[in-house]
């Protein structure tokens, strides 16, 4: 069992929430269907689990902030590029969301992922042109300056 699996089985889904008041209880699955998927066509598919229920267009529901730290936490993890491209891809859209019902809970996701700032330097540095920008886009979304330093050290190892 992998960080991002141990980090599902420590939320208890039940007492969240996703769109329209519904408990989260089907995330879980959602999230091991993320880390399995094989091929892009999958990947959509995954997607929707989560589009219309952790987040819709730019609203973010309950479930978003225990979400984002199983996702983060299956950074740790050794994982297909495949993954790790649509857990940041999942990651960066939540991250330019709000919520309506909750105003503190945009910045407890923030706060998520600034916990595992240096998985995502870790990603900028293994990846390189289109697949690294998203990873960059969500450093500068949390920390800025930290985001700087790492562009400025991927350009200047080049």
């Amino acid at each position: 069992m992998g960080y991002g699996e141990r980090a599902i089985a420590e939320v208890n889904w039940h007492t969240l929430e996703t769109s329209g008041g519904r408990t989260a209880d089907d995330l879980p699955a959602a999230l091991l269907a993320l880390f399995r998927i094989t091929t892009e066509d999958e990947a959509f598919q995954v997607w929707w689990r989560f589009e219309n229920k952790v987040f819709a267009q730019y609203t973010l529901y309950g479930a978003a902030e225990a979400t984002i730290y199983a996702l983060m936490a299956a950074l740790a993890d050794d994982r297909p590029r495949l993954v790790r491209n649509w857990i940041i891809e999942l990651i960066r859209f939540m991250l330019n969301g709000e919520s309506d019902d909750d105003p503190t809970l945009a910045e407890r996701c923030r706060d998520q992922v600034r916990q595992g700032l240096w998985l995502l330097a870790q990603e900028a540095r293994v990846t390189s042109g289109l697949e690294r920008e998203p990873v960059l886009e969500v450093m500068e979304k949390i920390d800025p300056q930290r985001a700087k330093l790492v562009r400025d050290a991927l350009s200047s190892s080049h």
